[in-house]
């Protein structure tokens, strides 16, 4: 019996239909409503038709520019006056309402100040480099010593040498060296260029500790900013006016001349090393890192998960419950792995390697990111390799063998072209999910990722809407990373394909 082609036509589109208007409430229109909203200046939070409006904008910028009464009453129903705040306050309304208020407002070509079409303007900002600094890959400076505080104790033996040594010329060596010892794998500071003990010296003058002269903190702080505006002669009048006005003893004098004396070397050192502690870094921003930490991740994922995948497949011992423990991490929240490793990288590995700091590295934070994302993901796609190798025809193998193939040409000309599915797949999927990472790097690094320059692309969008209160900003960049998603995975699946057809 034939089926007639009319029951064939509805039955298609009765599965179809439903998948089809499911597509469309859950995937276009929010898409379509995205893209509204990347035109805006929205806050995330003023709707269209605002909740409070004060009087002032609501007379002269909405009713006043109404030519219907009938918008004008219906207006005047829904917003009611408050005396209290000189304000209209809108009553509670069901969605028809609203958009019909909405309609209104643009009749009378008003929008609330947070809430507002901007054009592309967010478009140009990402562009043009408008945005936050953060966004793109750039230089920047630390300044690790300022000369308006003390000369810190200590230094580490590594950042004496590397970082100041290394960059003064062999007279500021010396003075560096005078002032501070290499005591074990720090560098001290000498006794006579400690800042406190030096200002003692004034406070234990005889006068001082009699209570006959004043309290020498002023006198202390106006010798210190004359002495670093490299003004002597109001060294010299400061300094008398002191001892004059406190009656001061000869040995009382030539001790604040001894002060004088010893704080000008300080001030040398501390203009010396804030002229020179001053560290260039890089960071790679958001679009620096999201490349990044998918080029290392999809790359370190694939290749060891194809690695065990060749491991499992050659049938050693165990290699059932080995499959099970690769798989694991995947099956495992994103929030735990992240609680896990930050565990390790905050307490175990400080502990045991003796290095401080690892996640607080900003050379290091990149990678260990990676690592983790590495060893979280590739169970999964493990899974996809040894499935496809499973399915490699055992004749071939065997053929190949009798013929007197190597394992190298065996591998070479059989194994990889028949996995050449596997690896669109694997790299298609690989590739989306390492744009669009979020929740690992959020819950190990969260808004501190700025500062080392690990925020990967999503996380941005969501500090822009939620945190910056840029929900029109944070909408443009979702829109660019989808085409980024669009064009990237494109290019991957025609190349694999291609590739696939000619094997």
């Amino acid at each position: 019996m034939v089926e007639s082609k009319y029951k064939k036509h509805l039955t298609f589109w009765a599965f179809v239909m439903p998948c089809l208007i499911l597509y469309l409430i859950f995937f276009i229109t929010p898409f379509l409503q995205g893209i509204r909203i990347s035109f805006t200046n929205w806050d995330g939070l003023t709707p269209k038709s605002p909740i409070v409006v004060s009087k002032t904008e609501f007379d002269q910028n909405i009713l006043a520019k109404l030519t219907n009464e009938n918008d004008r009453n219906y207006l005047k129903e829904i917003y009611k006056y408050e005396k209290k705040d000189d304000s209209y306050h809108r009553l509670a309304l069901k969605q028809k309402d609203r958009k019909k208020v909405e309609r209104i407002f643009r009749r009378a070509k008003w929008e609330p100040a947070g809430n507002r079409f901007v054009g592309f303007e967010n478009y140009k900002k990402i562009f043009s480099g408008k945005t936050a600094k953060d966004f793109y890959p750039h230089h920047y400076t630390i300044k690790k010593y300022d000369a308006s505080t003390k000369l810190p104790a200590k230094i580490s033996k590594k950042e004496f040498e590397s970082e100041l040594l290394k960059k003064c010329s062999d007279e500021d060596k010396n003075v560096l060296l005078h002032a501070y010892k290499i005591s074990g794998d720090k560098y001290k500071i000498n006794q006579h260029y400690n800042e406190t003990d030096v200002d003692n010296k004034i406070w234990k003058l005889p006068e001082v500790e009699g209570g006959t002269a004043a309290k020498p903190s002023a006198f202390i702080k106006e010798l210190k900013t004359a002495i670093s505006s490299g003004k002597e002669h109001e060294v010299s009048k400061i300094a008398e006016k002191y001892i004059k006005e406190n009656n001061l003893s000869k040995n009382s004098i030539l001790t604040i001349n001894s002060w004088v004396k010893d704080y000008e070397k300080i001030y040398q050192v501390k203009k010396l090393m804030d002229s020179t502690w001053i560290l260039k870094k890089f960071n790679m921003g958001v679009i620096g890192f999201t490349l990044f930490f998918a080029f290392f991740s999809v790359i370190g994922i694939n290749l060891v998960a194809f690695g065990l995948a060749l491991a499992l497949d050659s049938g050693i011992k165990g290699q059932k419950w080995m499959r099970s423990a690769f798989f694991i991490p995947n099956v495992l929240s994103m929030v735990i792995v992240a609680l896990i490793w930050s565990m390790l990288f905050v307490q175990l590995l400080p502990a045991v390697t003796g290095v401080e700091k690892w996640l607080s590295d900003s050379n290091k934070t990149p990678w260990l990111l990676v690592l983790v994302s590495i060893w979280q993901g590739a169970g999964y796609y493990m899974i996809i390799y040894l499935a496809g190798l499973q399915n490699i025809p055992g004749e071939l193998i065997e053929a190949a063998k009798i013929d007197g193939a190597s394992w190298g040409h065996r591998f070479k000309y059989i194994t990889l072209p028949l996995l050449a599915p596997s690896f669109t797949i694997s790299l298609f999927l690989s590739i989306a999910n390492a744009l669009k990472s979020f929740d690992l790097i959020y819950a190990m690094i969260g808004q501190s990722g700025y500062a080392y320059g690990t925020v990967p692309f999503v996380m941005d969008i969501y500090f822009d809407a939620y945190s910056q209160k840029q929900a029109g900003l944070a909408t443009a960049k979702a829109m660019v990373l989808f085409l980024i998603i669009f064009a990237i995975s494109g290019i991957q699946l025609a190349i694999s394909k291609r590739k696939e057809i000619e094997q």
